[in-house]
């Protein structure tokens, strides 16, 4: 088991650091899709926290199409016994939407946030990220865009859009072009074989970190009818039973990629996020504990916080 307080932590998770050319407020996140788009919950209270975004470092929206989706059929979530089953199919409100009244009141709420879009090809990646530069450009909690390049519950752009490290490079540069001054990071698919050679293929276009990982590609089974429960049969994985693999497809990115990681994938705890620091991710994104419990990225915050603390008094 390990240690509850750590020697080797010397970070401050709620310090700035610096992630390209960005300072991003902390290094706790919020994973794309997990909290909306940050802004429920503002009034949320729990003992020694005045909300749910206390300590964040960044909110990673909800995933934004050019055109608004309105997602799969349902149903679109299956709990399991160590995670979840998603098949959301990326609803979300479109570009448009997204730049027109979520921007300014995230700004207006100072939410630090990532803009997470997606596209089905390199060229819309950069219409996306200059629509939102030509708006967004002077908001000043505005922190990163990170690309979805690897969502699997979607038919065209889906998890093979992701698995080629050419067109993965083709859509950094695209969104690169359009985008300078905030982090460009690259959520990558796990479903591959070599995935550090997607880290390379995105850090030779001009990222600033990727993202690992994304969901695995999973299915479940209605005993009562002998299908798929999912109407799409496949969705994606995640929750604790993915934390091993996550963190074995970090470890292979940061010894042989050399580009900055964002790790994601299965944290609930302090000491699971603690994981993928020990690896070399520069900061964390928590998903699926935080739908189960929206105090889930703060209090992981503010555990490290302590922990911190604790060893630099020591």
């Amino acid at each position: 088991m390990m240690p509850a307080t750590p020697q080797w932590w010397r970070v401050d998770p709620l310090e700035p650091f610096q992630l390209g050319p960005r300072l991003i407020p902390g290094r706790i996140w919020t994973a794309s899709g997990c909290f909306a788009y940050g802004l429920t919950g503002h009034e949320m209270t729990a003992p020694g926290f005045a909300s749910p975004f206390a300590g964040l470092g960044a909110v990673v929206t909800k995933t934004v199409t050019p055109a608004a989706r309105a997602g799969n059929p349902m149903p679109r979530l299956v709990e399991t016994p160590c995670g979840a089953l998603n098949s959301i199919g990326l609803e979300n409100v479109g570009l448009d939407a997204f730049i027109r009244d979520v921007m300014p009141e995230l700004e207006k709420r100072g939410v630090p946030f990532v803009a997470s879009i997606a596209a089905t090809c390199p060229e819309q990646f950069g219409e996306m990220a200059r629509a939102l530069q030509e708006t967004g450009g002077g908001l000043r909690h505005w922190h990163g865009l990170e690309l979805n390049l690897s969502c699997p519950n979607v038919a065209e752009g889906g998890h093979d859009f992701g698995k080629d490290p050419h067109t993965v490079a083709a859509c950094v540069r695209a969104a690169r072009e359009q985008v300078t001054d905030r982090a460009l990071l690259a959520k990558l698919t796990p479903n591959v074989g070599d995935i550090a050679a997607l880290a390379v293929a995105a850090s030779g276009a001009g990222v600033d970190a990727v993202s690992a990982v994304n969901t695995f590609v999973g299915l479940e089974v209605d005993l009562a009818t002998g299908e798929p429960i999912l109407p799409r049969r496949f969705g994606g994985y995640s929750g604790p039973a993915i934390l091993p693999l996550a963190l074995a497809k970090v470890d292979e990115i940061v010894r042989k990629a050399g580009v900055p990681v964002v790790g994601v994938g299965g944290i609930a705890t302090a000491e699971d996020a603690l994981k993928f620091f020990a690896l070399g991710a520069v900061a964390v994104q928590v998903g699926t504990a935080q739908m189960r419990d929206p105090f889930s990225a703060a209090t992981i915050a503010r555990r490290l916080h302590e922990i911190y603390l604790g060893n630099k008094r020591g």
